[in-house]
């Protein structure tokens, strides 16, 4: 037996040993430090919140299937030919490990292939031919996001990254060793029958350089060689650098929170232990924490983000990863105060240390914090399931409730809706005035007080001048429909959607239980309302509260009226003229993924004709008055509106459609900044279907 041999294999069994244990010890400690976060959705009955078939589903369409990288089609086949590749080249890895270990006992180690040994000669001529081909498709990869970083220099991407040098590097060796050791074992004679068209190439270009049948093996082995060599590399730096996401990416989408998109997490104002928001690194939920590390860094939250784009402070990139950063440098000075304490001293000596997040780094300033529009364009968009839009109510919250951190605008708009339940300050006594002299049923005046649908009118609807035609056209077609509805009137409050998304936990469950109550009192079952803020709100949100109901928008109530030939909805007069578009709601939109029912409601009116701008669905850029944006000042002179209401006016649109009351105040003032207010029109649905019954 060749003493090198076993001795060179010992070798190879120790550091396979050294290799594995270290990375699992860093996976196991990164997930330690994670779990030291705040308990988050399922931490009292895991057995009951589990809710493993979502978790299932969640990974294989996500993780297996690659369903949010192929958003991006293009990028979504490269990263697909790498990620898939990683799955082929299982087998062959696994087969190299095995040959290495037990290589001393072996006349052929590198030769050992494990299909062969399972399957057969047949299956294992295959399975090679496949690792070949996936190779080059690796390779392509590789070159594609190698090109797109330091070629192109895609916006939101890193050029001066040495980790995805060193990653790329990593991989490509991966395959290169691979390709050039599969192309030396067929120039042996005895391999020229299963070469296929790859490796047999590759077999010419080494008999050209001078290897022969007697040297052959010699490359073999030392291609073998690399590729272990670069797969111990591999195991010991992906943990500590940013491509840990290929570990806890999946563990992200496994652990993805099952509640909707729209609803935030309900804080426990009567337990006196209870955190408030979220600064210290060990005050964030654990699923914040996952998010940091999950984190690829590829910037395409940053790209999307309508903050980011018009040069506000904000990166959500930045966000998560400099909360990666503070896990990783703070969480062990917890671990170690927590360290052989009781809980009460354990939590004393916690307190006692310096581990606040916000303003830590520029990336977590405050006004980077309060620049976010909860738009969810950057939750849409990433590639491995974080939430940036959490962990920046987080900090709200904190900001807001811990040290009452606010600008005047948005503590005005909170003592409005404290006083009169409503952000504009307006009498509440005046909430039904709009609705003068339409002959509509207010609940607490009717004697009649059964009806089919409750309209909530929402603020907007009630107080703004602008918005209280919408109301009334609404009206107009529910009656026309014969729709059996009422109102609360005065009894209605504030939904309380910019308290909540403002970080003012503590009024927004004021207000959301007072109208939970009210409308229980009366048996509200189904609900029907203009604001998509309100819709996602009452929606998502108040069953926290023990508001159960059927919630529509009113784009969708509206379209069904039509289909179901109960309003007939005819052409406008300046349809064949003039152009329509529509602008997304974020709120209906990428919340409630309703994005079909107020185009098709628009194209009733436009004669089947929309043009699309540039952002659209899922894509479509904020208007820029989500998350209390809309009582607070913009950051800088590059306004979100402005930025969005060029997109849309570079249709060559005539009419400019809207769902959302705050939409259409931030795209009409977009439109007068463009000074076009003369030969553009703004209007909601519900204004444009009004004009137009028959």
């Amino acid at each position: 037996m060749d003493i090198g041999r076993i001795i060179f294999h010992l070798l190879f069994t120790v550091f396979f040993i050294v290799a594995n244990v270290v990375f699992v010890r860093a996976i196991l400690y990164r997930l330690r430090l994670i779990f030291n976060g705040r308990p988050a959705f399922f931490n009292e009955d895991i057995t009951k919140n589990l809710n493993l078939p979502f978790r299932i589903k969640s990974f294989l369409e996500n993780v297996v299937l690659q369903k949010k990288n192929f958003k991006e089609p293009l990028r979504g086949i490269m990263h697909a030919f790498i990620f898939y590749g990683f799955l082929v080249y299982t087998i062959h890895t696994t087969s190299q490990m095995i040959a290495g270990i037990g290589g001393y006992l072996m006349d052929d180690p590198y030769q050992f292939a494990l299909p062969k040994f399972l399957f057969g000669e047949t299956a294992n001529h295959i399975y090679e031919q496949t690792v070949n081909y996936v190779s080059i498709l690796v390779l392509t990869g590789l070159g594609f996001f190698a090109w797109r970083r330091w070629i192109r220099k895609a916006h939101g991407l890193d050029v001066h990254s040495p980790a995805s040098a060193i990653v790329i590097s990593m991989i490509g060796t991966l395959m290169i060793t691979t390709l050039l050791g599969n192309g030396a074992k067929t120039v042996a004679a005895t391999y020229y029958s299963h070469a296929g068209l790859i490796d047999g190439g590759l077999g010419k270009v080494w008999e050209l350089v001078g290897v022969s049948n007697s040297n052959a093996d010699i490359v073999t082995q030392i291609m073998w060689w690399g590729h272990i060599l670069t797969v111990f590399a591999f195991m010991l730096y992906v943990p500590t650098s940013k491509h840990a996401h290929l570990i806890f990416a999946p563990i992200n989408y496994f652990f993805a929170t099952d509640t909707p998109r729209g609803q935030l997490s309900k804080l426990n104002l009567d337990d006196e232990n209870a955190v408030w928001g979220s600064n210290k690194v060990e005050d964030f939920p654990w699923p914040n924490l996952l998010d940091g590390m999950s984190c690829i860094e590829c910037g395409r939250c940053q790209v999307e983000c309508p903050a980011n784009r018009t040069g506000k402070m904000l990166n959500p990139k930045a966000i998560i990863v400099e909360l990666k950063h503070q896990l990783l440098e703070k969480m062990p000075q917890v671990e170690k105060a927590r360290a052989g304490k009781t809980p009460e001293e354990a939590a004393e000596a916690v307190a006692a240390l310096e581990t606040g997040v916000i303003n830590s780094h520029e990336g977590l300033s405050e006004e980077s914090i309060w620049g976010c529009t909860t738009c969810y364009a950057c939750v849409e968009a990433c590639p491995v399931g974080n939430n940036q839009v959490n962990a920046i109510i987080e900090m709200r919250r904190h900001l807001v409730l811990a040290e009452s951190k606010m600008s005047a605008e948005l503590q005005g708009a909170f003592v409005n809706m404290e006083n009169n339940s409503n952000p504009w300050g307006v009498g509440a006594h005046t909430r039904a005035d709009w609705a003068q002299g339409l002959d509509v049923k207010v609940l607490g005046e009717a004697e009649d007080k059964n009806i089919d649908i409750l309209y909530w009118v929402g603020c907007a609807g009630a107080f703004d001048e602008r918005n209280k035609k919408i109301s009334q056209d609404f009206v107009k077609i529910m009656k026309k429909a014969n729709v059996n509805f009422g109102i609360l009137g005065t009894e209605e409050g504030c939904s309380g959607d910019s308290a909540r998304r403002g970080g003012n936990e503590y009024l927004y469950q004021t207000l959301a239980q007072q109208n939970v109550d009210t409308m229980n009192g009366y048996g509200i079952k189904k609900i029907v309302t203009a604001c998509p803020h309100c819709y996602n709100t009452i929606k998502n949100e108040y069953p926290q509260f023990g508001g159960n109901f059927d919630v529509v928008h009113h784009s969708e109530f509206i379209n069904e009226l039509s289909k179901d030939g109960k309003i007939d909805v005819k052409v406008a007069d300046d349809a064949s003229q003039g152009k329509y578009t529509y602008h997304d709601s974020c709120y209906i939109g990428r919340y409630n993924n309703n994005y079909e029912n107020p185009r098709d409601v628009v194209k009733k009116v436009s004669g089947g004709k929309l043009e699309e701008p540039s952002d659209h669905h899922t894509k479509g850029l904020c208007c820029g008055a989500g998350g209390a944006q809309m009582w607070m000042e913009e950051q800088n002179n590059d306004r979100v509106n402005n930025k969005r209401t060029g997109q849309l006016l570079d249709t060559g649109a005539t009419t400019i459609a809207t769902a959302c009351p705050f939409c259409i105040t931030m795209i009409t003032d977009g439109v007068k900044h463009a000074d076009k207010i003369d030969s553009v029109k703004v209007k909601d649905i519900a204004e444009l279907v009004a004009e137009n019954l028959n």
